[in-house]
């Protein structure tokens, strides 16, 4: 009798043990082998209009289990709205819906779910802007400032300030103009690089010693006025004074030191700055007549100026140089008296 008890236990332990090991077998394919699904190419079209438009939702759906999905839905403002399939297949197919929307700036995602629960979200997080919704006619986004600054927070007077910022349009419209105000004066800035819509704009500028201070403005297609930032300003830079080297003449020469009455006459000097200031006033005074110097050959702040004169008869001619380079520094050759010459004969 005993033994016919154990038997019978036995008999029942492994009945138990292949029932629940048929049951998971059968669980496996379902259970294991199910996979996520996707959503593609999701948006709402337009994205911009009035109240009285109707906005398209639609997406992609995708499932690589050949299942359409359980639940889809477009949510708009954290609102659900179910989608029906448009075309293709329930498992790859268009899901769409058309919505109604009140006024103002709105932002959606799409969520969904197989017939096993597991979920598909796009975006993956947070939710994507738009439609901006007017009332009577649409409500455009406004175009943007962003990263502005100056490259050069401190220097001197001689230093070249580059002002930079990124200008964006999401309706794709280049600017009427954007321009950095510094102490109030407005500089107009240039396009350097990217589309005029969507690009960084520079103004490269010197200013005296002090400190300044700037911000930038811009305005838009629709003639927006776009602030940056958007009350204040910013501080900087802020600008030594340098030492200023006064320019120097010298070389002087005389070609010819004599001649005749038809003669031309040609008086050169050379004119070098230290601190690359070209000459506010380069001349040449002969005979007690002032005339202006131009450049022959070299850079402004380093080079050869020349004047081309005749003359009257005579051995009594004289001349000097006189230069300022127009930051308070002047050079005259010779520092007293004058250069006689040239000799005029018959």
């Amino acid at each position: 009798m005993r033994k016919l008890y154990v038997v019978s236990v036995v008999i029942l332990c492994l009945w138990f043990i292949f029932g629940q090991v048929n049951a998971q077998s059968t669980l496996l394919p379902e259970a294991k082998l199910n996979n996520r699904p996707c959503l593609l190419d999701g948006t709402i079209e337009p994205q911009s209009g009035t109240v009285r438009n109707v906005y398209i939702a639609s997406v992609r759906y995708y499932d690589p289990d050949g299942k359409g999905p359980s639940r889809i839905e477009v949510y708009v403002d954290d609102i659900g709205y179910p989608l029906k399939r448009k075309s293709g297949k329930p498992n790859d197919g268009i899901y769409q819906c058309k919505l109604t929307l009140p006024p103002g700036e709105h932002s959606y995602y799409f969520y969904a779910e197989d017939e096993y629960g597991k979920p598909a979200r796009l975006p993956r997080y947070s939710a994507k802007k738009g439609p901006l919704v007017g009332i009577t006619r649409p409500l455009l986004e406004r175009a943007r400032l962003t990263k502005g600054g100056v490259y050069q927070k401190s220097g001197t007077d001689k230093t070249l300030y580059t002002f930079t910022v990124n200008y964006y349009d999401p309706n794709c419209k280049p600017p009427k103009e954007v321009a950095t105000y510094v102490n109030g004066i407005k500089y107009p800035m240039r396009l350097h690089k990217g589309l005029a819509s969507n690009g960084t704009y520079i103004a490269t500028l010197k200013f005296p010693a002090g400190k300044h201070a700037y911000y930038f403005r811009a305005i838009d297609y629709l003639n927006n006025c776009i602030s940056l930032p958007e009350q204040g300003f910013i501080r900087g830079p802020e600008v030594a004074e340098t030492y200023n080297s006064p320019p120097k003449l010298f070389d002087v020469k005389l070609d010819p030191i004599i001649g005749y009455k038809p003669t031309a006459f040609t008086y050169y000097v050379t004119y070098l700055d230290e601190d690359f200031d070209v000459p506010s006033l380069i001349q040449i005074v002969i005979n007690g007549e002032v005339y202006p110097l131009k450049l022959k050959q070299g850079k402004p702040y380093n080079g050869v100026y020349t004047f081309k004169t005749h003359h009257y008869l005579g051995n009594y001619h004289n001349y000097y140089f006189y230069c300022e380079d127009g930051r308070g520094g002047s050079c005259r050759v010779p520092a007293t008296g004058n250069f006689h010459g040239p000799v005029v004969v018959r």
